[in-house]
């Protein structure tokens, strides 16, 4: 019988990097390669096997329950709302009823795209006993945990061997019981703690689980930028573009374009390293680079 698999995905973050456009849609929900990225998350958990999926939310909730209540899929989804914002570590400890009593939690960020066999993950952590595991790589410029063979041994460590931590990991339900009640917190001060105590903490390398992996925080503009160059790396034509879009005779692409859905472009445009967001309207001669465009603001180039 198929071992019963649960996962969180953790989506209440506020995004203060990627505003504008995060005071009218949460990170969860930002397109990637046309797909909402809760969606994208959604479809990886349960081609992985995973039967139940807790979503947490906060900024902008109404919205993520909107998309949750679209979705058509197998797993059970629970989504639950919170009433201020619980952090990374309170956020799990409110949804300890929800989750099964003797399974390990997949925990997942909501601002993570990336391609790691999931269910390969939950399996890892089976067979060494640890209270948590813990996906890690090398990954500038996150690289601050500390690791010894297959140990996390601390973090905001800055030595040559640092590793970063994908927020990606494995608990076990007696891990999420220890973290303070009623009260915001971080997953990582919990992870702090446990070290302390002397609780293993497993460190499961990335490199480990798939030779090659995709693996990408786009809760940044660069980092959002990133995702999608290299989710079109390597396909024939690097100019996505949605449905009930037309392109100009006109266009100039260069590198790499994500198009959304009934976007409006206008003659002699050109179009480098972009995102353009469903229902945009890209005005004549526009000249978009490293740009995230859309119809609640723009960010170009970082800024």
């Amino acid at each position: 019988m198929p071992f019963f698999k649960q996962a969180m995905i953790l989506a209440a973050g506020l995004g203060t990097r990627l505003q504008p456009l995060t005071f009218h849609l949460p990170k969860p929900l930002f397109p990637v390669l046309n797909i909402p990225l809760l969606y994208r998350l959604l479809y990886q958990l349960e081609e992985a096997g995973f039967k139940k999926i807790v979503i947490n939310c906060f900024h902008l909730a109404h919205l993520v329950l909107e998309m949750v209540g679209s979705y058509k899929g197998r797993a059970e989804i629970v989504t639950l709302v919170e009433p201020s914002l619980l952090g990374t570590g309170g956020a799990l400890k409110n949804a300890i009823s929800h989750i099964s009593k003797n399974k390990p939690l997949l925990v997942i960020n909501g601002d993570v795209v990336t391609d790691l066999d999931l269910a390969r993950v939950v399996n890892l952590h089976q067979h060494h006993g640890a209270k948590a595991s813990l996906v890690v790589h090398k990954k500038e410029p996150w690289n601050n945990v500390a690791v010894m063979d297959e140990n996390i041994l601390g973090f905001n460590y800055s030595g040559p061997d640092a590793m970063a931590f994908t927020g990606i990991s494995v608990l076990e339900p007696e891990f999420i019981r220890t973290i303070p009640e009623d009260c915001p917190s971080s997953l990582v001060d919990a992870f702090k703690v446990a070290i302390d105590k002397g609780n293993r903490l497993q460190a499961l390398r990335a490199n480990q689980i798939a030779g090659h992996d995709i693996w990408e925080d786009i809760g940044s503009p660069g980092g959002y930028l990133s995702a999608h160059r290299v989710l079109l790396t390597g396909k024939n034509n690097r100019c996505l573009v949605g449905q009930g879009t037309e392109l100009p005779g006109d266009l100039i692409w260069k590198d790499w374009v994500s198009i959304g859905h009934r976007v409006s472009l206008g003659s002699g445009v050109t179009l480098c390293r972009s995102v353009i967001w469903e229902g945009s309207d890209v005005p004549p001669g526009a000249v978009l680079e490293d740009c995230i465009f859309s119809p609640y603001g723009n960010i170009r180039n970082g800024r």
